[in-house]
């Protein structure tokens, strides 16, 4: 199974009764099946995304790359998995952002052996045969994640953000 990460485009309405909700991943799952809400599913490659990206193990505040992956503000904190959001201003910054990267620069340099001796999950990286596949899963779901932003940008919602 693992942990995988789930992009959700969510109106403004909807993210006040999450934030109300005494069960707010029931909830959430609920908005999923409404009409209109659009996901972006990356799966297990929110790690390996976000350290492509960035260079960095962890998420710091106010990087609009680190809120790329694991969004701006704490929702649950009380949960073993990441549920977070990100208001509409900022969906909008990081649509910008995001747009401005040219992924395959990313992938120039691209090493699995740095990956690996970094703990950067999925626990792929010994499978050195795959690496192609592996680089391009990761700019697919780059691709996935830019268009997702995109589209929520334009349409002036928020993203929560849940990995788990």
């Amino acid at each position: 199974m693992g942990m995988c990460a789930v992009y959700q485009e969510v109106k403004e309405e909807d993210l006040k009764k999450l934030l109300e909700s005494d069960d707010f991943f029931e909830d959430i799952e609920k908005l999923e099946e409404k009409d209109g809400t659009d996901l972006c599913d990356i799966d297990k490659m929110w790690n390996a995304l976000h350290f492509l990206l960035t260079g960095e193990l962890y998420s710091s505040k106010d990087n609009l790359l680190d809120e790329l992956i694991f969004g701006s503000e704490n929702i649950n904190e009380e949960s073993e998995e990441v549920a977070r959001y990100i208001p509409k201003e900022k969906v909008i910054e990081i649509s910008k952002k995001i747009n401005e990267i040219n992924f395959q620069d990313c992938l120039k340099n691209f090493d699995m052996n740095i990956f690996k001796e970094n703990n950067i999950y999925p626990d792929i990286w010994d499978y050195i045969d795959e690496k192609e596949e592996i680089m391009k899963e990761l700019s697919e779901h780059f691709e996935n994640l830019k268009n997702f932003y995109n589209k929520v940008a334009k349409n002036k919602n928020i993203v929560v953000v849940t990995i788990g």
